[in-house]
């Protein structure tokens, strides 16, 4: 069954826009929760309820799609650039676009990642699944979608890749990937699931290679939970004073913990990138019109 944007209809998406525009006008707009004493994010802006399935139904996008929304809109920091996105999302979905198959296509997309392939590849059942994962995706995207039963068999076939690989191993991270995006795109959290992983491996993998340990998150955890317990640099807050406290008494460890948070901070990017290539997608879906006419 087809999902069309805004179910062809303009009066649906300027609704929506003019919903989310007053939130945003009121400050009333935020990441979290998505409906409560008046604030929104961007599924209660649009339904005034924290109800994502009303969202995908009322405006026409795929339940995947509308689940992973409210995780793109926190990889936008600070609070303007994420109400730049929340309001190009809809502003930049054409009415009456087919967006049937942009879920399978951002799906690919994440397990296309160069980092997830260096993982992968070292374990060859998990990049088996993944290429297997990645074909059935592609025949969903040609029309041919696969049935339940061919799902499932890949699926299972991903959680044996997964189960054979160490726990500790950032491979089995890799390995969970390629298992969260064994579902058809019509399954609702296959794409922030998917999206989510890769997010978490490629984080675990650059904080590998920079040589970040538990032990060195623990050390800082301990140093902080300390320094509240003393009223060490109180006057500071936050991030502020974890920094100001390690400069002071732990320069070396303060310096690697730069570097992680600079690599967390690339691990949004992921996130945000995501978010305009969905974007970028739907703009260039057929448009179901020319579409029906066509066949």
């Amino acid at each position: 069954m087809a999902v069309i944007a805004f179910h062809g209809d303009p009066l649906v998406k300027a609704q929506a826009l003019d919903r989310l525009q007053r939130h945003v006008t009121a400050g009333s707009f935020v990441y979290f929760p998505a409906w409560e004493n008046g604030n929104a994010n961007v599924i209660g802006a649009v339904v005034e309820a924290d109800d994502t399935p009303a969202y995908a139904e009322r405006l026409g996008y795929p339940l995947a799609l509308a689940e992973t929304l409210p995780m793109l809109v926190n990889g936008f920091r600070p609070q303007p650039e994420a109400v730049r996105f929340a309001l190009a999302w809809l502003e930049r979905t054409p009415v009456g676009a087919d967006l049937t198959t942009i879920v399978s296509q951002l799906v690919l997309d994440l397990l296309a990642n160069a980092d997830l392939v260096k993982l992968t590849e070292r374990y060859p059942d998990v990049e088996q699944s993944r290429q297997a994962i990645m074909a059935l995706h592609r025949r969903a995207i040609d029309g041919d979608e696969p049935d339940r039963k061919t799902w499932k068999a890949a699926r299972l076939a991903a959680v044996a890749a997964t189960d054979a690989v160490d726990e500790a191993a950032l491979e089995r991270r890799a390995a969970q990937v390629v298992e969260a995006a064994a579902w058809p795109g019509t399954m609702r959290t296959v794409l922030r699931d998917t999206l989510n992983g890769l997010g978490t491996a490629e984080l675990h993998l650059s904080l590998s290679e920079a040589g970040w340990t538990e032990e060195n998150e623990s050390r800082v955890f301990h140093i902080r939970q300390q320094a509240e317990t003393d009223g060490y640099k109180a006057e500071l807050s936050g991030l502020d004073r974890v920094l100001a406290i390690l400069d002071a008494d732990h320069p070396a460890l303060a310096e690697q913990f730069r570097v992680r948070l600079d690599l967390m901070e690339e691990s949004s990017a992921r996130y945000r990138a995501l978010a305009w290539k969905a974007i970028e997608l739907m703009e260039q879906a057929p448009i179901a019109a020319t579409r029906l006419a066509a066949q």
